[in-house]
This record gives structure tokens, sequence and C-alpha cells, in this order.
């Protein structure tokens, strides 16, 4: 709701009671315990946004983004390429853009708020740290299908992308189908050239936070079976994967911002993660 909120804001149209009241009557429809929380959040969004009559509100902000996280990733990049271990150095350059998560209220609000947290993100380090279970995968696998979160945040995964490429691995990006939240789309990541640093870009092929598992693009489901491997950024896609079985192991890079994500992880709130889930 504080997100709903904050969105309508940004449109400024003076809608943000109608986008409120329209998420409030999906929450007292479809909120109950057998319930997806993306599934609902999914629809909470979908209405607000027809309140407000804007299909992307974040646009400008996710613009802005981009931009005030490009040098980090330059430096970053070259903080890799040096490193005595560039497959963690390059983790840590993906993770802490997971706090470039406007509006949520567990993270920052404003891409130029990403300045002030940086350094002590890093000083911090990962908080979980699966990276040699990863590199134990990777061995062992052919690429990897890359699910983008944020934008700003997917100017840092390009360091990691590249260090996987370099590791011989074949990546497949995923970005979101339509404008949803300050997630990538297509159009978001064509404009900071994620389809030259990909070897393959796809997309969810609708307006859902995260992933819908019940509805899968064929060519992406033939890429996961082919790669063996997913990297998924952020809470909303492990939230969106959490409950599910899926047939290839799934590593997850995210910030442990909020409280039930943190506990259905088993991993403290406000750390660094990367977790690794295998195919039970």
């Amino acid at each position: 709701m504080r997100r709903v909120l904050f969105q309508s804001r940004l449109v400024g149209n003076g809608r943000e009671f109608d986008a409120v009241k329209a998420a409030v009557d999906v929450l007292s429809k479809r909120m109950g315990p057998s319930m997806e929380s993306v599934s609902v959040a999914t629809e909470v969004h979908r209405r607000a946004y027809d309140a407000v009559g804007c299909k992307d509100p974040y646009r400008d902000l996710k613009i802005e983004a981009d931009i005030v996280a490009e040098p980090y990733a330059i430096m970053l990049d070259d903080i890799v390429r040096s490193s005595e271990d560039p497959l963690r150095s390059a983790i840590m350059a993906a993770v802490v853009g997971n706090i470039m998560d406007f509006g949520s209220g567990s993270a920052i609000d404003s891409p130029e708020e990403f300045r002030g947290v940086f350094d002590g993100m890093m000083e911090q380090g990962l908080g979980h740290d699966d990276t040699e279970i990863l590199r134990d995968i990777l061995d062992g696998v052919p690429g990897v299908v890359y699910m983008f979160d944020n934008c700003g945040e997917s100017q840092l995964d390009k360091v990691l992308i590249r260090q996987l490429r370099r590791m011989g691995k074949r990546v497949v990006g995923v970005v979101r189908g339509f404008p949803i939240l300050n997630d990538v789309t297509m159009e978001d990541a064509i404009r900071i050239g994620l389809d030259s640093e990909t070897d393959r870009l796809l997309s969810t092929g609708k307006f859902y936070i995260g992933i819908d598992w019940d509805d899968v693009p064929p060519e992406l489901s033939d890429e996961i079976g082919r790669c063996g491997l997913i990297i998924a950024k952020g809470m909303a896609n492990f939230e969106a994967t959490s409950d599910r079985h899926l047939p290839v192991p799934i590593v997850h890079i995210l910030r442990s911002k909020c409280g039930p994500v943190s506990s259905a992880m088993g991993v403290p709130r406000d750390i660094n993660v990367l977790k690794v889930v295998r195919p039970e």
C-alpha cells in the first residue's frame, strides 16, 4: 500500500486516492492464506495503474537509476578483473544493486540515495555466501538464465554477466513483459545495452511481479532446460519461486530487505545474500 501511494505521487495527476481505493478493493477480495503474495501484488498494481491512468509510473525514475548506477558498474568491472576471486567479487557487485527498490519502504526511495549506501553495503560483504556451491554448479552447466529485477540494479548485473561469460557460460537474460514497479522491461534493457551483454534476451511475456511459473513462455522454458541453472535477482523473483519445485538449481542474489522473505530464506534481515536452492 505504501508503494501504491508512492507510485501514484510519481504520476502526480491527483489520483492518489483512486489508486489506493482500487488497491484496497483488490486486497479485500484476493488476500488469503493460500494466495501467493506475488499474485495478489500483481493485481493490486494492475488496478492501481489503471486508476492513475499511467502504464509506467516509474519510467523517469528508472532512467535516472540507470544513469546513477552506470559509473559504479564501470568501477566494479575493473575491480572484478583484477580480483583474486573474480566470481565472488562480481556477485558482490550484483547484490548491492538490489537496494534500488524504490517505494518499497525497506530500501532506498531515490537513485541519489544509492551513493550514500554503496560503500557500507560493499563493506558488509555477503552475509549468506553460497559462492562455492555456485562455483561447483557452474562447472557442470553450459549456461545461466539470468532473471533481472530493478533498473539501476541491472547496470551492476552487467558485471556478473560479463564474468559468467568470461567463464564460458551462455547467459540468457529475462525481463518483465510489461512495465511493473521499477523492474526491467525489454525497453529498459535495450536502453542500457543488456541485449549486447547477454547471448539472448527474453521476456516473461506478461504484467507480473517476478515470474508466473504457471504461464512461462515456451522459449524461456526451453532455455532453462538448455542452460541448467537460474540466477534470480531480488525479492520478487524469490517470492514467485520459493514455493515451486523447479527442475534446475536456482541461485537467489538479493538484499534481505523484509522480515517475511528473510524468514522464508532462513537468513537474517538486512544482509547481502547469495543462496543456492537445488532441485528436490
